[in-house]
């Protein structure tokens, strides 16, 4: 018998082309289908099925159908199913009509593939930079029950990647009881944190929870670091994190935050990524928002950003058999290019937003979902200035300072 491997999200897109497509949660690997082809693996997502079984209900034919399905087992994203085993029907997204898109003038999935999750607000540093401006957690923010439901709604309309975010998410009252209930939650997930609070525990249950931690680093000595985290010994605390990390064998990432300090450290931050084995790193560039935009400290020039992005390129080809290295300067969380079309934002209190860089900024709220089910608000007209450009940055008023001259 066949069976949908239980990993696998299958999405319809009939605003692209109606596109066809399955993703494998663990394996962070796509492919595409014609509707003959996605339409098997629809049906296995209810029940194993024999072959005879499948091109009878489908009116398939059956020669064309073995050679799907044998390669289909090759790639993953079948697997055989031995008949009295258990098995649990794979919930497959409702399809969304090309009708459902008419009151919007660009094109947009027909749910968002990539969510920033904001647990909480609380957080343990004073950063700068912090655009969510963690500290102390909002004085409204989501039970425990209300980010089950949360997390239930972002697998029901097949969301592709999960962001966990703070404030620092380690923070959050039942971190552990959240990141359990991950476990069942198909989608690639990856948790954001400053690593001062990564022990033992939390790395083992990161890794029971298929959730890839990315800890972020923001200078390649104590000095630089402290002062741009704010709190002496953070660089201690999440070097100490990296090598517990390090030691059980996980695989992780950097994320860095270019500032006046590190932008000279460049390098020596990636060989420093190599030593405690993180498999890649990134670097992120700074916005004038939330509260770098009072602080506007450890800015840099749009000039020293295009150096950068320059030496990046030769930096990405001199160690990639050792790690990757982005070669870009990229936005910190969701480009807000992509806000509205293919991602948004959830604030720790349950209000939705087009991108982690206006997370609070009540103009730009769509909506909060304690008053309505994700879905919906991703339908919400809310989103129709968003959905006329893709040039985002004014609109929403965010000054990029890596645009500066």
């Amino acid at each position: 018998m066949y069976a949908l491997n239980s990993n696998v999200v299958l999405r319809f897109e009939p605003q692209f082309h109606s596109t066809y497509a399955a993703f494998d949660s663990k394996r962070v690997r796509t492919s595409f289908y014609h509707r003959d082809e996605f339409e098997v693996l629809d049906y296995l997502a209810r029940a194993p099925s024999e072959l005879d079984e499948i091109c009878q209900s489908l009116k398939a034919d059956r020669a064309r159908t073995k050679d799907f399905l044998d390669s289909q087992i090759k790639s993953g994203f079948v697997v055989k199913h031995r008949k009295g085993e258990p098995f649990s029907p794979v919930h497959v997204p409702p399809r969304m009509e090309p009708d459902d898109f008419g009151a919007f003038p660009s094109p947009f999935l027909s749910a968002p593939s990539t969510v920033d999750v904001f647990l909480t607000r609380a957080c343990n540093l004073k950063c700068s930079h912090c655009f969510s401006q963690g500290g102390r957690p909002l004085r409204d923010e989501l039970s425990f029950q209300e980010w089950i439901s949360v997390l239930d709604q972002l697998e029901d309309v097949g969301v592709l990647q999960l962001r966990l975010n703070g404030g620092e998410p380690f923070m959050r009252r039942r971190i552990h009881d959240i990141l359990l209930h991950l476990k069942r939650i198909r989608c690639f997930k990856v948790i954001i944190t400053n690593g001062t609070m990564l022990d033992e525990k939390a790395i083992d249950a990161l890794v029971d929870c298929d959730i890839t931690p990315t800890v972020s680093l923001d200078g390649a000595t104590a000095r630089v670091h402290d002062d741009f985290r704010g709190v002496p010994g953070a660089f201690d605390r999440a070097m100490r994190a990296l090598r517990l990390i390090q030691q059980k064998g996980v695989t992780y990432g950097i994320n860095t935050c270019v500032h006046s300090g590190s932008i000279r450290q460049i390098e020596d931050m990636i060989q420093l990524a190599i030593k405690y084995g993180a498999a890649r790193i990134s670097f992120l560039g700074l916005s004038e928002v939330g509260r770098l935009a009072a602080t506007r400290k450890n800015l840099v020039s749009g000039q020293e950003y295009v150096l950068l992005g320059l030496s990046l390129v030769r930096l990405a080809r001199r160690y990639r058999d050792r790690i990757d290295v982005s070669e870009t300067v990229a936005s910190r969380g969701v480009p807000l290019e992509s806000a509205g079309l293919f991602t948004c934002s959830i604030d720790s209190n349950g209000d939705v937003y087009p991108g982690n860089l206006v997370l609070g900024d009540t103009r730009n709220r769509i909506g909060s979902l304690r008053e309505a089910p994700l879905r919906r608000l991703w339908f919400s007209r809310r989103w129709i200035p968003f959905r006329k450009t893709l040039s985002k940055f004014s609109m929403l008023g965010v000054k990029d300072v890596r645009h500066q001259p």
